[in-house]
C-alpha cells in the first residue's frame, strides 16, 4: 500500500474508533430520533420540504421527547442524544457535504418515525 493511500484511510480509522455507540435502549433510542429530527430541523429545512418540513420534524421531535421522558429520559440523557447527533452529522458533512449529510439525516429521520 502506497503512503498516500494509508494517508486517507487514517481520518477514516479515527472517526471509526471516535464514532457514537448505537442508542442502548428504547429510551435512548427515542432521545436520539429526537435529537436528530430538531436537528435537521434546524440545519436541513431547505433539504426537507421547507417550512412545512421543518414544522412537521419539529413536531415529530416534539412527540419523541414526550415518549422518551416517558421511558425515563432526563434532561442529561435529552443533551448527551443532542450532542451525539451533532457529532456525527457534523462528521458526515466534513467527510461529504452539509448537503449529503441533511440528506442521509433527513432520510434517517423520515424511515425511522412513526
Amino acid at each position: 500500500m502506497t503512503y498516500s493511500r494509508l494517508f486517507l484511510l487514517l481520518p477514516l480509522a479515527f472517526v471509526a474508533a471516535c464514532g457514537v455507540s448505537p442508542p442502548k435502549s428504547p429510551m435512548e433510542q427515542r432521545a436520539r430520533l429526537a435529537a436528530a429530527a430538531e436537528l435537521a430541523a434546524q440545519q436541513c429545512a431547505g433539504y426537507a420540504g421547507g417550512y412545512s418540513g421543518a414544522q412537521r420534524m419539529k413536531q415529530d421531535a416534539n412527540e419523541n421527547i414526550t415518549a422518551a421522558r416517558e421511558l425515563g429520559a432526563d434532561d442529561a440523557v435529552l443533551a448527551k442524544a443532542r450532542s451525539d447527533v451533532k457529532s456525527t452529522f457534523d462528521t458526515a458533512s466534513v467527510f461529504s457535504s452539509k448537503q449529503e449529510a441533511c440528506n442521509q439525516l433527513v432520510s434517517q429521520v423520515a424511515w425511522h418515525s412513526n
